[in-house]
């Protein structure tokens, strides 16, 4: 019979297993439901459970901002945030004939969603740009090997 001192650990066994993250091949606990490097949903819990189901949907947003692969997400990213951004125009616009203390709030939230709504839109299309440019051999969030 052995005895364990603090000072060692115990050594991993031939059946402790990791699941590899089918976006990023980043290796996660086996009971994990999220990547812990990019957050992509690892099991059907996280996409089936209420609260979870919504970091699964911000996933999905998060991969076609960061790595748009086809012109039609791009487009959608304009569709969707174009329409914001137009909202939050408006709002400022609207905002400008009130009292004081509601035109300061409708100028601070229209311009916190026209600001939000063009940064997505830029990086989006930025994004799809430099990976048609390079033909997809540099992913724009990991950076290329140095020598």
């Amino acid at each position: 019979m052995t005895s364990k001192t603090p000072d060692q650990s115990p050594q991993p066994s031939e059946s402790d297993e990791q699941q590899l993250c089918t976006s990023c091949t980043t290796p996660n606990e086996p009971n994990t439901h999220f990547c812990v490097k990019c957050g992509a949903p690892l099991s059907s819990f996280a996409t089936l459970a209420p609260f979870e189901r919504l970091f699964a949907i911000g996933f999905i947003y998060r991969e076609a901002a960061d790595r748009p692969r086809k012109l039609i997400v791009v487009l959608g990213i304009w569709l969707i945030f174009g329409i914001a951004a137009l909202f939050g125009l408006f709002v400022i616009m609207t905002s400008q004939g009130t009292d004081s203390v509601s035109t300061l709030v409708g100028a601070i939230i229209g311009g916190v969603v026209l600001l939000f709504s063009l940064v997505i839109i830029w990086k989006s299309t930025w994004n799809y740009l430099a990976r048609k440019k390079t033909g997809d051999k540099v992913v724009p969030d990991q950076s290329p090997p140095t020598r």
